[in-house]
């Protein structure tokens, strides 16, 4: 059995472990198109049910994910009003450490990873090898190449989001502050003893007043750390390849083409607010390994199962992920002033959480919100 994974992100990592432990004589190589040790961004996240969910394949590998910062508290803060309220616990890690760990763990199965490597797939690759999953993230180059198979979809959004680091220590926090320029917020959240994510979102009308399109990736973080300056209590914000993005909505028509399957945001992708993209895509590599396995490793009819018995459960994040958006995307044209109706509504966006969910962890909270409307 001969594997090749392009791609070295989480999905394409996790994937190539549970393949040569499942197939201990396979061939597994995975080609990544950065340098060792080089990736962007700052810290992800997985809540405790999703560590739960991935335990079973890899024990190993979620003990490594778990063993770092973890969260069990929010904050909801509204113009410096906080509200703490108590969540599921989360677990957070650089995603630079969590890169370096999935890789340690699959080379020592015995896969073999090929840095500085062309990511994308060919035609000829689809000859010379058994098996081939495109795990080349959001801008995937595969997906692109065999577009007209996988007749993907993309539906790019509203808001502007630029994802910066700073040494302030931030429980998982969400910060609104209403400003002259528009509504601003911050996702923050700590993921080492000494950095902290911290996400700067706003709407086109915020994005086009601030000047931000004119500005150099510098500028913009400088300009980010003057407006929240309160919040960041004189830490400075890092960049680490941080420019303005929006994201992207994407998701396949068609999952497989031949012997090639899309995994992780290559084939679909959710919301950084439901959670971290890293778990789902994760959980791909999980369910394509099983339905590989239930096929005996025959690719045609495992790929068939990987789609039906993955996608329906896919579909249904993917929606809980397109509430969150249009929720988030709704809130620079509304004027909110009260932080508690703000927190209930932020923790019950995707319809997920109930109101008599949050009312269970947080009485208090509920209580005097309900004193608040007599």
């Amino acid at each position: 059995m001969r594997i090749l994974v392009v791609g070295g992100g989480p999905a394409g990592l996790f994937f190539s472990l549970l393949a040569k432990r499942a197939v201990p004589t396979a061939t597994v190589h995975v080609r990544e198109q950065n340098p060792p040790g080089v990736t962007y961004g700052w810290g992800v996240a997985f809540s405790e049910s999703a560590a739960e969910a991935l335990r079973p394949a890899a024990p190993d590998v979620v003990d490594a994910l778990t063993a770092g910062m973890s969260h069990e508290q929010m904050v909801l803060s509204l113009d410096g009003t906080d509200v703490p309220v108590h969540v599921g616990r989360s677990y957070l890690n650089a995603r630079w450490a969590l890169l370096a760990a999935l890789e340690r763990i699959a080379c020592e199965a015995g896969v073999t990873v090929e840095h500085e490597s062309e990511a994308a797939v060919t035609e000829a690759d689809l000859g010379d090898w058994d098996l081939v999953v495109g795990a080349d993230g959001v801008n995937s180059r595969t997906r692109t190449r065999f577009a007209e198979h996988f007749a993907p979809t993309e539906e790019l959004g509203s808001n502007w989001l630029a994802w910066y680091g700073t040494p302030r220590a931030y429980p998982p926090s969400i910060i609104l502050r209403n400003s002259d320029h528009g509504l601003l917020m911050s996702h923050a959240s700590q993921f080492s003893p000494d950095l902290s994510n911290f996400t700067v979102e706003v709407g086109q009308e915020t994005f086009d007043r601030l000047g931000f399109g004119d500005m150099t990736e510098e500028e913009s973080r400088a300009l980010c750390e003057q407006l929240f300056a309160d919040s960041l209590d004189g830490a400075p914000l890092r960049s680490n390849h941080s420019p303005w993005f929006r994201t992207t909505f994407l998701s396949c028509g068609h999952w497989t083409h031949h012997n090639l399957v899309l995994i992780g945001d290559a084939l679909h992708t959710v919301h950084p607010s439901i959670g971290s993209g890293t778990r789902f895509a994760m959980r791909d590599a999980v369910y394509l390994t099983q339905a590989l396995a239930g096929s005996g490793w025959d690719v045609e009819v495992g790929l068939k199962e990987f789609e039906r018995a993955r996608k329906p459960v896919a579909d249904a994040f993917q929606a809980a992920a397109k509430r969150s958006i249009d929720w988030y995307e709704g809130l620079p044209g509304r004027t909110i002033t009260h932080p508690t109706k703000f927190a209930l509504e932020y923790l019950m966006r995707t319809g997920r959480v109930s109101y008599r969910d949050f009312r269970r962890r947080n009485r208090d909270v509920v209580l005097g919100y309900e004193r608040d409307l007599r």
